[in-house]
């Protein structure tokens, strides 16, 4: 490599790649419903990156609407938690219905869920 090519080298992103890809796994790990892995963490990158435009259904209105997700991994993360938390009977302390009811990852990230209270 010359000189001038050494001076024109980018750092190396290995060490963001690495960290997105273990805070998506510590999601992963959070998450009820372990479905559609790839999707979710396509979604996952793309939010965590910069911005990813998406449409939802409004099921009150029928029509789908534009919405523009951006966040960072530690904030879906905490997001993931507090839903799984409310995913817990409060009686038998396991999940409610069985977790057939918790959406995929992808929906979930999808739909800008981890925002919820």
């Amino acid at each position: 490599m010359t000189q001038s090519a050494q001076l024109f080298q980018f750092p190396s992103q290995d060490g963001q790649k690495e960290a997105l890809d273990k805070a998506f796994e510590e999601v992963w790990k959070n998450y009820g419903n372990k479905a559609k892995k790839p999707l979710a963490k396509a979604k996952f990158l793309a939010i965590v990156k910069g911005g990813f435009k998406t449409r939802t259904l409004d099921k009150d209105s029928g029509n789908y609407v534009d919405i523009e997700l951006e966040a960072t991994a530690d904030e879906i993360l905490q997001g993931v938690k507090r839903y799984m938390v409310s995913q817990i009977d409060r009686k038998t302390y396991t999940i409610k219905d069985g977790g057939k009811f918790i959406p995929h990852l992808s929906t979930f990230l999808n739909q800008g869920r981890w925002m919820d209270e």
